[in-house]
């Protein structure tokens, strides 16, 4: 009897030092805060739906962390980098996720949640990269955004936007949120459509090395991170290996439409003054639409997004100092590009033959209504014309 009074005497006492004052439970560990890398990639995944939740790319997203997780299983780790996520479960909440690798796994630590974040203002997303900074402290930063892209297209007041219809963010507003979180990016990748633009390259050209993006429609299934991940986690990106990993992806892939350039943003103040010149000697171009590479395939019409260089030829048809010159240029303002065969657009569900391309497009010529005033209001036309 003795015995069971003393088990029962313990048994209570442990049941009361493990209850404590907490009446919820212990409190949770703190987020793990890793030491500082040599490099760390942030991948910016807002929401992508509309008020009714239409047009979601979610699940692609989510299968674009998978993808992630598994080129980084392949590869035994990260390296010297970090890997940080922030992705909007719906159009209220968000999460900020570190991956790591440990044991021959990819591990996912969720180091803080938002509800309602103003990540589509540039103070919205200069706090969200003090968060990036805190919880992946590096040397060095890079930028991956997947959602959907209108290149520098009006939306709402705004003149250049990606993200989604209910949260579109003005690529303007990016620059001057990197800019005042005390940032540069190593590149900006947008896993997004449209927004392989001159005139983006000119907005992002203080806060990033090199752009890269897509001129034309992506396939929902976006980059294929399994097969190029392991090109731009470090601090010195292949960015030759990620431009071949990506167009022999699609190639091959069941809807083989694909298009990227990798736009090297040192060279496009110089590129500026040389269309300064140009438009200043060469008469406008008349009739685009026949004459230049339409990269909207079918998007709009009059087209809005020519190729860059098809548009320069043309213009300087009879000048072939100044071809030459833009062209020696271009090698260098877009060193790796490529492209399939055809490029297609869900607007109206064609396929359009891809002839001339280089990597970049340009709207100057475009006389479609949403673009022939607006196009005069990017820092890009300014600077040229």
């Amino acid at each position: 009897m003795l015995k069971h009074f003393f088990l029962l005497l313990i048994s209570i006492i442990t049941l009361a030092s493990c209850g404590g004052d907490d009446p919820d439970g212990p409190t949770p560990p703190e987020p793990i805060v890793p030491e500082t890398t040599a490099n760390a990639v942030f991948v910016f995944m807002p929401y992508t739906a509309d008020d009714n939740g239409n047009y979601s790319l979610y699940k692609n997203l989510t299968q674009n962390i998978e993808d992630m997780e598994k080129s980084i299983i392949e590869n035994n780790g990260l390296g010297d980098s970090h890997l940080i996520i922030f992705i909007s479960k719906d159009a209220q909440n968000s999460d900020l996720i570190n991956l790591y690798y440990s044991k021959g796994k990819c591990l996912r630590d969720t180091v803080k949640t938002y509800n309602n974040a103003l990540y589509s203002t540039a103070e919205g997303i200069s706090s969200l990269l003090a968060d990036v900074k805190k919880y992946a402290p590096a040397n060095a930063y890079s930028m991956i955004v997947g959602s959907h892209g209108e290149g520098w297209m009006p939306a709402n007041t705004k003149t250049r936007w990606f993200g989604g219809n209910k949260y579109q963010i003005n690529v303007t507003d990016l620059a001057k949120g990197i800019n005042n979180a005390g940032m540069s990016m190593n590149y900006i990748l947008f896993d997004d459509c449209y927004m392989s633009t001159v005139e983006v390259a000119y907005d992002l050209r203080e806060v990033t090395n090199y752009l890269i993006a897509s001129t034309s429609e992506m396939m929902a299934y976006g980059m294929p991170y399994h097969k190029i991940l392991k090109y731009i986690i470090g601090v010195e990106p292949d960015y030759a290996s990620l431009a071949k990993e990506f167009i022999n992806f699609y190639k091959s892939y069941n809807s083989p439409y694909g298009t990227i350039g990798v736009t090297n943003c040192k060279y496009v103040e110089q590129m500026a003054a040389l269309m300064r010149q140009i438009n200043a000697s060469h008469e406008e171009l008349t009739d685009a639409d026949s004459k230049v590479q339409d990269l909207d395939a079918g998007r709009r019409t009059p087209t809005v997004y020519f190729d860059f260089g098809s548009y320069v030829n043309a213009l300087c048809a009879d000048d072939e100092g100044a071809k030459a010159q833009f062209s020696s240029l271009m090698n260098e303002l877009v060193p790796y590009k490529g492209c399939t065969d055809y490029i297609y657009s869900a607007y109206d569900g064609k396929e359009l033959k891809v002839n001339e391309f280089s990597g970049l497009t340009i709207s100057d010529p475009s006389e479609h209504s949403s673009a022939i005033n607006t196009k005069q209001q990017t820092a890009w036309w300014k600077a040229t014309h």
